[in-house]
């Protein structure tokens, strides 16, 4: 899982270093528009609707026939949309359709990964094994930012600077197929996958279904690729402002998964209707937003405020990422701590948002103070990414308290469809917000005042005290039976 998370980050973030690029140098379609940071953020906007899309509807069939072909699944699918990415890059809505087409593909892993994690981790640890494995994520976005500067700047050095550009998309589908072989190979097999009832009742290895799960999942991704790029280039031919064209995007999506949950309301309405998982859900949305903004934007944020190059800026950037390897098992033992005393693991949560916006708060006053030391924008930058990432390890770890075990993928796909409302208009809004103001001080003190908002719906959950433990133990004893 953590290899998982590695490549997929490192796949779908490619394209901040590049962005930056493209902008400061004017190439490509980059050199005409009016509003090149906000159509930057349209393109990542158009990634995470592809992404969000697919997260209810993946976990659903995850729990239905099992989540490691769905996982193998995910990983090849984004070896090719990365590939397309390289083949389209030349055109602009070609390029917008290659990045829906890998978010589609990518919107597949979050839940079935996440279920499957709480399947395997000890109950008494679930905050440190949702941490531990999400690690990869920070690890991802170093690579992007700074190996994805080094292949740009070896493309650029190799085929020139109009096109040298499409080079570390080309360069990143090796490793993505290499680790998909990996899971096919390696990933041990997990209940829905591996085991179907023998005609004595019992359970019995069986052929993990890949066939059906690719059936079942490019019905899903046909559908919404259609309805997403109907929407985008409808909007654009129209002339609607990229956050126009987001928020449609958006209500589309969500509007279909409302009609799908509507038509299986028996089944979903243990992970949907429940309020605790949904303030949960909720509160999850600021740090979608927050992670998006700093990964998408982090490195155009330092080489505006610091006036440094590319690859200075997009290292400093990484630092972000590298907190990952901090935040994440740091605040899942804590949270795991908190709860063993008897606190329950929402105090952790609210401890980690709250430390995180008081980053954030900091880097927006900073910036407004005009700023230039690129040390203390990393150090700032870094803080943030410590609390942020500490707040999923905590966050996962109350979904598998609250969500039947028998519905987690699903649960964990309805985390993503909301949360993911975030990581679709951050990018694009903070882009339009920089282009009106001519500064990032706003988009970071919007992105400050959401996670406000987060905070106060993570406080009105009513955490039972060894809830979290008592959930664990039910599906750890279910999978035991099976």
């Amino acid at each position: 899982m953590f290899l998982g998370w590695t490549i997929a980050y490192t796949d779908r973030n490619l394209l901040s270093p590049i962005a930056a690029y493209m902008i400061s140098n004017k190439i490509a379609f980059f050199a005409v528009v009016a509003n090149p940071h906000a159509l930057a953020g349209l393109m990542s906007t158009l990634f995470f609707a592809g992404y969000m899309a697919m997260q209810f509807p993946a976990g659903l069939i995850g729990d239905r026939i099992g989540r490691k072909p769905i996982l193998v699944l995910s990983l090849l699918w984004a070896a090719a949309g990365t590939l397309l990415t390289g083949m389209l890059a030349f055109s602009l809505f070609g390029l917008l359709a290659a990045r829906v087409l890998t978010g589609l593909g990518e919107g597949t892993y979050y839940s079935n990964d996440r279920a499957l994690i709480s399947e395997v981790t000890p109950p008494e640890k679930m905050g440190m094994g949702m941490g531990v494995s999400f690690v990869g994520l920070g690890i991802g976005l170093v690579g992007a930012s700074v190996g994805g500067a080094w292949l740009l700047n070896w493309g650029v050095k190799l085929f020139g600077p109009d096109k040298g550009w499409y080079f570390p998309f080309y360069a990143m589908v090796i490793p993505t197929l290499l680790v998909a072989i990996l899971f096919m190979i390696l990933l041990k097999p997990d209940r829905g996958t591996f085991f179907k009832p023998a005609s004595d009742g019992s359970f019995a290895p069986g052929t993990p279904y890949y066939s059906k799960a690719l059936l079942e999942v490019s019905k899903y991704i046909a559908l919404f690729f259609v309805l997403i790029m109907a929407v985008a280039y409808g909007g654009i031919e129209l002339g609607m402002s990229a956050v126009g064209v987001s928020i449609c995007i958006l209500i589309i999506a969500l509007g279909i998964m409302l009609v799908i949950m509507t038509r299986l309301n028996k089944q979903v309405g243990a992970v949907f209707f429940n309020k605790n998982l949904q303030l949960v859900y909720w509160g999850a949305l600021p740090t979608l937003w927050s992670l998006w903004f700093y990964s998408f934007w982090g490195t155009k944020v330092i080489s505006d405020a610091a006036s440094a190059g590319i690859n200075k800026s997009a290292v400093t950037a990484a630092i972000f990422g590298l907190a990952a390897l901090v935040g994440l098992p740091l605040m899942g033992k804590v949270a795991d701590i908190f709860n063993r005393r008897g606190y329950g693991r929402k105090p952790a949560l609210i401890l980690a948002m709250g430390l995180h916006a008081l980053c954030i708060f900091g880097l927006g006053f900073y910036l407004y103070a005009g700023g230039t030391s690129i040390f203390m924008l990393g150090a700032l930058v870094f803080g943030a990414g410590v609390f942020l990432f500490g707040t999923w390890s905590v966050s996962f770890s109350l979904v598998t308290a609250f969500a039947p075990p028998a519905l987690m993928a699903s649960a964990f796909g309805v985390w993503n469809l909301i949360a993911e409302i975030g990581a679709i208009l951050s990018p694009v809004v903070s882009g339009v917000m920089r282009d009106a103001t001519g500064s990032w001080v706003s988009p970071v003190m919007l992105d400050g005042a959401l996670m406000v908002l987060g905070i106060i719906c993570v406080a009105l959950v009513s955490e039972r005290v060894g809830i979290a433990t008592n959930a664990s133990n039910q599906q750890a004893a279910a999978t035991k039976e099976v």
